[in-house]
């Protein structure tokens, strides 16, 4: 008795104080004292999870905490159909109601990592359907706009200690705008309005219920109107192409001209690699995407950086030229299309096979049978992007370990926009602009992933042939076909590819037909996606 007592009169007490601090502190009390009531650090350090050779399980015990507090589409896409990326600008005089607007839309809107994961599971077992994803990243300038300070912004992690030999910086407090030399992308006034000025924040949500997916954003946008204007809105769609496999018939994701997309991703979980015998291991450690963030609660505090651009496709320029380029040679449409890509349309691989059928299904293949470049030209996109240990070099500029180049990699969550796929028996109804894909990528450094990959391999003419290296079939590689970016006025600039094989695996001669330049950037920035508790805290104004 004598101790119930006690305790009732402990929780009027305790009740009594909550009341006065409500009417002391009237806005989000809990926040405002959140430092009293965080978690406690945990004792088991996250290094070695972080940076384990083999990818951990997702249900690791020492991850949950971090992936409770992680935003989702980070370390898996959200694998939905339809997305809406919204583009914000807070208006001025309006911090707190921003700072306030984005604590409460961490609250109870945006998806962690673990939801994802237990909407994936659902989905699989029971053919739930996962609901709205919601995501939330914050530019260089939100974070100004927000005023946060400087210790609270998240920094690259710049792995390789990088100095001026590559032009290093924090292109993140740069911003996008300010690498157009380093980048080679066109002038910021060529670009579409929207990305013009500063943004502050970008808002990701996707849904497999393109119904559900405009009620969910009309919502939010009602919500922030007061505080913010919009100052681009790109809607996404994935894009599904139905083809005759070996195997039989497969409906597979595909980008505007027509290939199979998203393939040849990094695994950050055990449970995402493939069996059997790699040439190429796609496995990845979890800080290839993950840095800490400074607003967080503590040591699971994670986010990622993420480098979005709008890429517009002419698909009729391309098309048109790689049926001229086809011709030129003296080989197939379809055989010329995988030499450029590095893969046959269904995702076959070209260093493997002259001829498509098998599809997408081997990912962990490498160039070792392929020195010369005969089967799969060296200037193709893939071999470009991720050359599966080839640029591993002495030489110059080159890395010196396989470590070292797989650290370049990245996680793509790219999706297309622009409409549906175009008819590829009527060439003369391709479209030559208003399609493409809103690429978007996360590493823990943009310098050394995302800007590494366009700057020193897509753009360089020289790999992946490195200049001090002879070849009697390659003078010079070239750009990328697909993403490659020559500079706008400098004479003697890298050109398109002008060496292709006569056949498949045979040597190769020079053309005239130029394949590059159908793939144009018309707007972009780099992004945080901050940890959950970090967004949260935006509500405490002491922060």
């Amino acid at each position: 008795m004598i101790r119930n007592s006690l305790l009732n009169r402990l929780a009027s007490l305790a009740n009594a104080l909550k009341q006065l601090i409500r009417k002391m502190v009237p806005v989000c009390p809990v926040k405002l004292l959140g430092g009293l009531f965080k978690r406690q650090t945990k004792s088991h350090p996250l290094e070695s999870v972080l940076n384990a050779k083999t990818p951990p399980s997702e249900d690791n015990p020492l991850l949950q905490d971090l992936l409770d507090d992680l935003q989702a589409n980070i370390l898996k896409g959200h694998g939905r159909n339809f997305a809406r990326h919204i583009f914000l600008r807070f208006k001025p005089g309006s911090q707190l109601d921003a700072r306030i607007w984005i604590a409460e839309l961490a609250k109870h809107n945006l998806t962690s990592a673990k939801q994802q994961s237990q909407q994936a599971r659902s989905y699989r077992s029971l053919g739930f359907d996962g609901g709205i994803f919601a995501h939330l990243a914050l530019s260089n300038d939100g974070y100004e706009y927000l005023g946060v300070p400087a210790e609270k912004r998240p920094v690259p992690t710049n792995p390789q200690k990088r100095g001026d030999e590559i032009g290093y910086t924090n292109v993140f407090a740069d911003g996008m705008k300010s690498r157009q030399d380093d980048l080679l992308d066109p002038p910021v006034d060529t670009w579409d309005s929207g990305y013009q000025q500063a943004i502050h924040a970008l808002i990701i949500l996707a849904s497999d219920n393109e119904r559900s997916l405009d009620r969910a954003e009309g919502n939010l946008i009602q919500s922030v109107e007061p505080i913010a204007e919009v100052c681009a809105r790109e809607v996404g769609k994935v894009l599904y192409r139905e083809f005759q496999l070996e195997s039989g018939a497969q409906t597979l994701p595909v980008e505007h001209f027509g290939n199979v997309d998203g393939l040849s991703q990094p695994c950050f979980f055990a449970e995402q690699l493939e069996c059997g015998k790699r040439n190429f291991d796609s496995a990845a450690h979890l800080s290839l995407v993950l840095v800490q963030d400074p607003m967080g609660n503590d040591q699971n505090s994670f986010g990622s950086f993420l480098a979005f651009r709008k890429l517009e496709q002419n698909v009729k320029g391309f098309d048109a030229t790689l049926e001229a380029l086809a011709n030129e040679i003296g080989m197939s449409k379809s055989l010329a299309s995988a030499m450029a890509i590095g893969r046959f349309q269904d995702g076959t691989p070209v260093v493997e096979s002259d001829k498509d059928g098998k599809g997408p299904g081997n990912n962990t293949f490498n160039f070792s049978d392929d020195r010369g470049g005969l089967r799969c030209p060296f200037q193709s996109h893939i071999r470009k992007t991720n050359p599966r240990g080839e640029s591993v070099s002495d030489n110059a500029g080159l890395d010196k370990t396989l470590e070292q180049e797989r650290g370049h990699r990245i996680a793509r969550r790219g999706i297309t926009y622009g409409g549906n796929l175009s008819d590829f028996n009527n060439p003369e109804s391709l479209p030559e602009k208003g399609v493409g894909l809103l690429f978007m990528c996360y590493q823990s450094d943009p310098v050394e992933q995302f800007e590494f990959i366009q700057r020193r391999w897509s753009n360089n003419p020289y790999f992946v042939k490195p200049m001090l290296e002879k070849d009697s079939n390659y003078d010079v590689t070239g750009l990328d076909p697909l993403v490659g970016q020559k500079h706008p006025t400098a004479k003697g600039a890298a050109k398109a590819p002008a060496n292709w094989p006569i056949a498949w695996d045979r040597p190769t001669r020079k053309v005239k037909t130029e394949l590059s330049g159908f793939i144009t950037m018309k707007g972009g920035e780099y992004f945080f996606s901050p940890s959950l508790s970090g967004l949260r805290s935006l509500a405490n104004t002491d922060t």
